[in-house]
């Protein structure tokens, strides 16, 4: 996990592969409803930790060659994006997303300010793509990680003529966020992006899976330690009246 520096309190993004039990926020701590409360000043820090799940990757189609000029060597057109785990409007606590791309382009660095945060472009080769989000809080410091531009399948023998996805599930997590904040994280999403043109390529399943896969094993790793934590309990059970019978004879020389 990436953790944030200085004084904001966001604590970075999870590792990937992790996804929520659904596109709304996750809050732990007791925290009110809101920071408009009485005597509650909107600009002091909550106690509560809350995860807002997102999607980052990108999307490859290969451009026919009776689509191209000549002399373009370019082999196919792409989109980097960072959108909601169920295509759910972000912008209630995202400012801008900038996309900086190979400084072979032109203006290689995107500021996006409203979503779809998306950058399209056509090129020929692979390229690591740094991706830093805003967000609408001053006191939250932007973080930024890297997306892998993937055009090509890794069997080359697939044939597959639909779109090269790549694509993370991510969580970006506040530790106690100002009340303000908290209600922009905490606000549900009134706009969700059900026409945006790359939804039919998105399968959203496979986070569930991956979702029932990391619950399977933190359940298989949790009855391993609950077995051996009663097995030392009952060995230090054991102790105790070892160390209390040898006590009671000594006594008694």
């Amino acid at each position: 996990m990436h953790r944030g520096a200085g004084s904001g309190s966001y604590q970075g993004h999870r590792g990937v592969g992790r996804p929520s039990k659904n596109a709304a926020a996750q809050v732990k701590g007791k925290g009110g409803v809101n920071g408009k409360g009485k005597g509650v000043n909107p600009n002091g820090r909550s106690p509560d930790t809350i995860d807002k799940p997102f999607v980052y990757g990108s999307a490859a189609f290969a451009i026919k060659k009776d689509e191209t000029k000549p002399d373009d060597q370019h082999t196919h057109k792409w989109t980097v994006y960072l959108r909601g785990l169920e295509n759910e409007d972000l912008s209630t606590f995202i400012q801008r997303v900038d996309f900086r791309l190979h400084e072979s382009f032109t203006d290689h660095v995107r500021g996006i300010e409203k979503p779809p945060y998306e950058v399209t472009e056509t090129g020929w080769g692979e390229f690591s793509i740094l991706i830093k989000v805003h967000f609408r809080d001053p006191n939250e410091k932007p973080v930024q990680f890297y997306h892998h531009l993937k055009l090509f399948r890794k069997n080359k023998s697939d044939k597959d003529t639909g779109p090269v996805i790549s694509e993370v599930y991510d969580e970006f997590v506040f530790h106690q966020p100002t009340y303000k904040f908290r209600d922009l994280l905490l606000k549900k999403p009134e706009l969700h992006f059900n026409d945006y043109h790359l939804n039919k390529h998105f399968d959203s399943k496979q986070f569930v899976k991956m979702e029932q896969e990391h619950i399977g094993k933190l359940q298989t790793a949790s009855k391993k330690v609950n077995e051996r934590m009663d097995q030392l309990r009952q060995n230090l059970y054991v102790l105790d009246e070892e160390i209390m019978q040898l006590e009671k004879i000594m006594s008694q020389n």
